[in-house]
């Protein structure tokens, strides 16, 4: 299989490390980051060069927290199953390693000197050596496999070892060449900054048969799918912005498989994370099912080829949706055989129409393939700008359409290193260009529509609910569609003092602690009130409505309230409810979602992102209901507005007494809130190579 250049960091960045990657040591290690750092500004001359500067920032900072993790004269012990293990000594180590990713280099004692500073141990990372790979990260220990079968516990008898941990960077590393491939390509570079005079590129639109006809009642989803199938302007990428329920996933899924109907075109799709991929698989193998005029298309052998990295299936193929992953490229495995590269399908992908991966997956695999007619990046917001280049770096062909699909009111791209953030790599292109003159909207609200569609009828939620979020981060553009009588069903609930508005919030004024050796934070109080809601709504219902555990949702800005709540639940028989931080509830639904805030008399910097409040209150389609201390929370103007909407509603409650449940505050006294952190929870990050 193809592997990227390992892109070690150069000198001057790691003499940069030293100081704190300072503007003042970057702007003298780089001519055009001093530039860049007075301006802010990207343009097609410093592009490469500044984001490859943001991204080494990042790789270093993530590679960092790998090096700390070495050990030194260490002793290997046999596990059961012909693996072995070494111990963990730092609390929390086992969230970084990702098992079936992650490797684990063993040398002979001795070999590294214990006094290795910083810089020395990241160069020490790359250091050459038979690597065994990570199967499983405990709180005591790592277990390793070797790559070809068993390993001998005679190879470790009687000896010690210097550790190394490390990853193996596969998205740096591809977005290292992604930059590169950019800097030579300036056809390329017109996609990530078009010209401010492009000429109009008007185009018939056509009418056709829908595959799903509820879009014929849309106008802008209609227009959105014709403009794609005629064809974009093809001197820019076409942005479709869809912001919470407005049907952005249906539109770009008709659009998809209406490129194939009609023009038969070559399509990838790529999003950021597998579950999303997975998720709009999904989509369009249901309608390839079930469609007959798919299967009696000859221009491709395979319709559609849901691409699967090796690394994926190893950790993911049982949880899997079985469908998917007949369209992939992996054979259906046996139960008594094991997951080995041996299940990789023969696929050209020259034979596939449609080809749906990951950024990175299509960068290693489908990016060398031949000619793309289109190719959608899903999710386009939450993606910066060096992984949206993965998709978009090494395009064969001037006429190649980029559709870019998100909202970047939502939760931007994820980035660990704060200086990295501080410097702008939390912005996506698609954010950029939404900015840009040849995509902004009129004082009437008119736009170019051979370069975008604005989704703006929401399907999802109550009107109160959308009502929220319209106010607060959408300009009241959005308009609100579901029938009452799908979203209404918490107007009986007898605990909502205003069933017209389904919205609560309930006040507490708990404890914020933190667990041991970790920055993460958990209320004790919180947790309670928010079980006790969740025992209340499963045993009452919302009036003659049963609701079942899947229907409610739990969000949570820290991971340790998010395992405290999950394991509280858990143990009172009910762990079917999800639970989950923000991050991970992005682009998802429940008809009930709690809240719990967290925060306490302290600072709400975690919440003090507007896309994160807008995730969270996006999330709800029939209940919302938001749990916090009102005095902390109010220091922040949008959660003054939507607390004070919740008392001018007469929906703010705070009586905490009947949430004191004996059997609940039984079950705290038994935990070790210092540790609220569940036995199975390990990086809430999804490695997407």
């Amino acid at each position: 299989m193809y592997r990227p250049r390992y892109y070690e960091p150069n000198e001057r960045m790691l003499s940069a490390l030293e100081l704190k990657f300072s503007d003042e040591i970057l702007g003298k290690n780089d001519a055009i980051f001093a530039s860049y750092l007075q301006s802010r500004q990207l343009s097609t001359e410093n592009a490469c060069s500044v984001l490859n500067t943001l991204i080494t920032i990042e790789d270093i900072s993530r590679m960092l927290i790998f090096a700390e993790l070495m050990q030194f004269d260490v002793s290997i012990k046999p596990t059961k199953n012909g693996n072995c293990s070494i111990p963990l000594p730092k609390r929390n180590s086992q969230s970084i390693l990702i098992p079936y990713v992650d490797e684990v280099l063993l040398l002979k004692s001795g070999t590294l000197p214990a006094s290795l500073k910083r810089r020395e141990r990241i160069v020490e990372l790359s250091r050459g050596g038979l690597a065994y790979i990570v199967s499983k990260a405990t709180k005591e220990c790592v277990v390793f496999q070797s790559r070809y079968g068993n390993i001998s516990p005679e190879n470790f008898k009687d000896q010690k070892f210097d550790v190394i941990f490390r990853s193996p960077r596969i998205p740096f590393r591809l977005m290292y060449r992604a930059l590169n491939l950019l800097s030579t390509s300036p056809d390329t570079l017109r996609y990530l900054f078009p010209l401010s005079n492009i000429p109009k590129s008007p185009s018939q639109l056509n009418s056709f048969p829908l595959l799903n006809n509820n879009i014929a009642s849309n106008p802008e989803q209609l227009q959105a799918v014709q403009q794609i199938v005629a064809g974009p302007n093809p001197q820019a990428p076409y942005i479709l912005f869809g912001p919470p329920g407005t049907g952005k996933t249906t539109t770009i899924v008709e659009a998809i498989l209406q490129l194939y109907l009609q023009k038969k075109s070559r399509i990838l799709v790529t999003i950021a994370s597998n579950s999303a991929c997975d998720t709009i698989a999904l989509k369009l193998i249901e309608y390839i099912e079930k469609d007959k005029r798919f299967q009696e298309l000859t221009h491709h052998k395979y319709v559609l080829l849901r691409l699967v990295s090796y690394t994926r299936f190893r950790k993911s193929a049982k949880s899997m949706n079985r469908l998917v992953l007949r369209y992939s490229n992996y054979e259906l495995f046996r139960a008594n055989k094991k997951k080995t590269s041996k299940f990789i399908k023969q696929i050209e992908l020259e034979d596939c129409g449609i080809i749906v991966a990951t950024l990175c997956t299509a960068s290693m695999r489908a990016g060398r393939s031949p000619t793309f007619t289109h190719i959608f990046i899903d999710e386009a917001a939450s993606a910066s700008e060096p992984e949206t280049a993965m998709a978009i770096a090494g395009i064969k062909s001037r006429e190649c359409h980029i559709i870019l699909s998100g909202d970047h009111k939502q939760l931007g791209p994820h980035v660990k290193s704060e200086r990295a953030l501080a410097l702008g790599l939390d912005h996506s292109l698609f954010e950029r260009l939404m900015n840009h003159n040849i995509y902004k909207v009129d004082d009437s609200g008119a736009y170019d529509c051979t370069l975008q569609s604005r989704l703006r009828r929401n399907f999802r939620a109550h009107p109160e609910i959308v009502g929220i979020y319209n106010k607060l981060y959408y300009n009241n553009e959005l308009f609100a569609m579901a029938p009452l009588s799908q979203v209404n069903q918490a107007a009986k609930w007898n605990l909502l003092p205003n069933g017209k508005f389904p919205i609560l919030f309930q006040a507490t004024q708990g404890a914020m602690q933190s667990e041991t050796n970790s920055t993460s934070s958990f209320n004790q109080l919180e947790a309670m009130v928010v079980c006790w809601y969740v025992m209340s709504l499963l045993k009452e219902g919302l009036g003659d409505v049963r609701i079942e555990q899947g229907d409610i949702g739990v969000v949570t800005p820290y991971l340790a309230q998010r395992n405290l709540v999950k394991r509280m639940l858990r143990l009172r028989g009910h762990p079917n409810v999800e639970v989950g931080t923000v991050e991970s509830y992005q682009g998802r639904e429940k008809p009930i979602v709690l809240a719990s805030l967290v925060s306490s008399f302290k600072s709400t910097r975690f919440l003090s992102d507007p896309r994160r409040i807008n995730v969270l209150l996006s999330r709800a389609k029939v209940l919302l209901i938001l749990i916090g201390n009102p005095i902390s929370l109010e220091k922040n103007d949008d959660f003054k507005f939507i607390i004070g909407q919740c008392k001018a509603n007469h929906n703010f409650l705070e009586n905490v007494e009947k949430f004191k449940d004996d059997s609940l505050e039984g079950l705290i006294s038994k935990m070790n809130l210092k540790d609220a952190e569940s036995e199975d929870s390990f990086s809430s990050s999804e490695e997407d190579d």
